[in-house]
């Protein structure tokens, strides 16, 4: 993929020249923290990094995005896919999404990294692009909130169908997605976390599935093919 200094081409026109300076100056803010002796995750190198979510997946080819909350908390682990891990042990989260998977597809994964996702169109956003020990996740939230806020009003803008699965209460409230557009589907529910999974009850007085109760990957693939567009291959190896 062609990119040009912090993000691939087809983002920086996506987002366009306002958009592209914040992140930019963004960016800069970041680098400075580190300059200054801060461990600021994820790291910058090979499929990893603080844009690594939209260097995996062109604007134009983004047929899903999922949400998450913020980077994992250790260098070994965070890349800048949400929910994704570079390598190791699955996450709780993930074990429950992955059985979700399974329920619904019938494909068992194992492999916590989810770039293979992300190369079929899967844009996976963190609403806190980074990590740091010193900051509140209400501060790196709204930290990143213009930039994330940005990126998502530009997606629902494209005249391109979209696949938006939002898990949890923070994910769900976002405004953005309450009133879209008919070529937008958009999938709720719960957390996939333990504790919300395991509750296995609705969300905000009930208007939104359980995680458990929800059918998302399915619904996900039929929009696609009812859509015209290639389904998603929920598979990690």
């Amino acid at each position: 993929m062609q990119t040009k200094g912090i993000i691939s081409y087809s983002w920086e026109k996506g987002l366009g020249q306002d958009l592209y300076a914040l992140l930019r100056n963004k960016y800069e803010l970041i680098e400075q923290q580190r300059k200054a002796g801060e461990l600021v995750l994820p790291v910058e190198g090979e499929n990893s990094g603080i844009y690594n979510a939209l260097n995996s997946v062109d604007f134009d080819d983004v047929k899903v995005l999922i949400i998450g909350q913020d980077p994992y908390p250790n260098i070994e682990d965070a890349h800048g896919l949400a929910f994704s891990k570079k390598s190791g042990k699955c996450p709780a989260s993930l074990k429950n999404i992955f059985a979700k998977i399974k329920e619904e597809t019938g494909i068992e994964n194992t492999n916590a990294n989810l770039t293979h996702w992300a190369q079929q169109g899967v844009l996976l956003l963190n609403r806190a692009l980074t990590f740091t020990k010193t900051e509140s996740l209400a501060k790196r939230t709204k930290f990143w909130a213009p930039v994330v806020d940005g990126i998502i009003e530009k997606l629902l803008n494209r005249n391109t169908p979209l696949v938006v699965i939002l898990w949890g209460n923070q994910a769900n409230e976002i405004e953005q997605f309450c009133n879209t557009k008919d070529n937008i589907l958009i999938l709720r529910s719960s957390h996939p976390s333990n504790m919300g999974n395991a509750k296995n009850t609705p969300i905000m007085d009930g208007k939104i599935p359980a995680f458990t109760q929800a059918k998302l990957f399915g619904r996900c693939n039929e929009f696609l093919k009812q859509n015209g567009l290639k389904q998603i291959d929920w598979s990690t190896d």
